[in-house]
């Protein structure tokens, strides 16, 4: 059984319905709770329930990011960001107070938006670390990470059940890649399913 809180919503996910009905119950008799059956939507991830397990996509808040920075019908690149990217903390031109509010709200959306599309994690970590001092040529490599976001937008997880109880990782590193300070970068997804 799986039990995700968001401020005073709760999604239940469990093989039991027996399960589910026990702690609906158990939570009825101390907090008002009401029950609104099958998930379809939650945070902006569309949940469609298929026979080999939940479809989970972020295409309406996707098009909803695409369409707030105007880049519905921007052109598509292959990949998040270049591998060749090197972004540092003082190259480019820094942003004025308003462009830097908006990058810091989009990229506050590309977080949201690696919940179901872990591709993007690695990217939008890296423009998550100027934050403080944003450039126009961070603001560029987000405006790449949007037109990828534009070609993936339906794109989504496929969740499964699994009798397995095994964790799976994926670990991605770049040594020293930091041109600001040396340091190494990385990345890690893991997975472990059993619904």
């Amino acid at each position: 059984m799986y039990l995700l809180v968001y401020v005073d919503d709760i999604i239940l996910v469990s093989s039991s319905l027996t399960v589910v009905d026990a702690l609906i119950s158990a939570l009825g008799a101390n907090f008002g709770v009401k029950d609104l059956g099958w998930l379809h939507f939650f945070l902006g991830i569309e949940v469609t329930h298929q026979s080999t397990g939940l479809a989970l996509t972020p295409k309406k808040y996707s098009l909803d990011l695409l369409r707030r920075t105007g880049m519905l019908k921007c052109n598509t690149p292959l990949k998040p960001m270049s591998s060749t990217d090197r972004l540092s903390a003082t190259e480019g031109v820094p942003l004025s107070s308003e462009d830097a509010t908006e990058y810091h709200s989009i990229v506050g959306g590309l977080q949201c938006l690696t919940i179901t599309c872990p591709d993007l994690s690695f990217a939008v970590n890296r423009v998550c670390q100027y934050l403080h001092a944003s450039t126009d040529i961070h603001w560029s490599a987000v405006k790449h990470i949007l037109r990828y976001v534009r070609l993936t937008a339906s794109f989504g997880l496929h969740l499964r059940s699994s009798s397995s109880g095994v964790l799976s990782a994926f670990p991605n590193a770049d040594w020293a890649g930091c041109p600001d300070d040396r340091r190494s970068t990385g990345d890690m997804l893991c997975f472990w399913v059993r619904i």
